[in-house]
């Protein structure tokens, strides 16, 4: 079976698969940037959708393989996004697009967490202000998920946020670039509620 998880939100639900999906979705071809668009913009390159709930039809699907799938669930719409740290230094979580919807809930799914995320000294220098960062046996380890959460709260205080706890490169279940330099990706799939 290729789902791996499977997570009930407020206004849909969140599944990751190890395997492509075989029923319609909307994707985009992700490069690590911060643009998020519009259905009527794909197929485009960009790292986020984001879709009013009168113009939602088919699921939408973001690929990982480490990085951390986000979802933003609002008062008008949602927004799915693909932020690594590339991402995150450069601004994905403050898009106005975010805001556009009037978020709710955010949901950041599987993903490579602190136990794993082994990074160098030279890496602070792209949160340089970050207290995310912890020092175990003479190595430095970064926890994206508490950053995005921090981002995400810094924007929107009220803002309820819910994160797996899965870590992609622990878990041999899911793919994990940082664990098997693997060319396959985890399909995380946005599908609304009725």
């Amino acid at each position: 079976m290729p789902i791996r998880l499977s997570k009930q939100l407020n206004l849909g639900h969140f599944e990751t698969w190890t395997e492509r999906p075989t029923f319609p979705f909307h994707q985009v071809t992700q490069v690590h940037g911060v643009d998020i668009v519009p259905l009527e913009d794909i197929p485009c390159e960009a790292d986020g959708i984001v879709v009013e709930w009168k113009n939602y039809q088919n699921p939408l699907a973001i690929k990982t393989a480490d990085c951390l799938p986000i979802v933003f669930e609002g008062e008008t719409g949602v927004v799915f996004l693909h932020a690594g740290w590339k991402g995150l230094a450069q601004g994905i979580l403050q898009r106005t697009e975010i805001q556009s919807i009037t978020p709710l809930t955010a949901y950041i799914g599987p993903s490579i967490r602190s136990c794993c995320f082994e990074v160098s000294e030279d890496f602070k220098q792209n949160f340089p202000q970050s207290i995310f960062f912890e020092q175990r046996k003479g190595k430095l380890y970064f926890n994206l998920q508490s950053q995005a959460e921090k981002i995400i709260k810094d924007f929107f205080p009220h803002l309820m946020i819910t994160t797996s706890k899965d870590c992609t490169c622990c878990h041999p279940m899911y793919h994990s670039y940082r664990r098997d330099k693997t060319n396959q990706r985890n399909w995380n799939i946005y599908i609304k509620g009725s």
